[in-house]
């Protein structure tokens, strides 16, 4: 499976128009990434739905902007809520 999101998509989301950012952003979306496979308790799948991809999105925006540690924003959990995987 490729990437979820592509850093064109990323770097459009942020409307970040270099290329000095690419290796930071690559790096974040690998964080935002393993955050959601952590949160939904499963793997992503090979065709993301619209909502998680815009949680990724969120998060890489949020990680990117807030490097001191803030928490993350609820509506990323809002839209991951219903991929979740519920183990017992």
């Amino acid at each position: 499976m490729g990437e979820p999101l592509t850093l064109t998509d990323i770097k459009e989301y942020l409307r970040i128009d270099s290329e000095e950012e690419d290796t930071l952003l690559a790096g974040l979306l690998l964080a935002a990434k393993e955050h959601c496979e952590n949160y939904l308790q499963a793997g992503l799948p090979s065709e993301i739905p619209t909502p998680v991809k815009q949680a990724l999105l969120i998060l890489v925006g949020h990680f990117y902007e807030q490097r001191a540690g803030e928490d993350i924003p609820k509506v990323v959990y809002v839209l991951l809520s219903s991929y979740r995987a519920h183990l017992w």
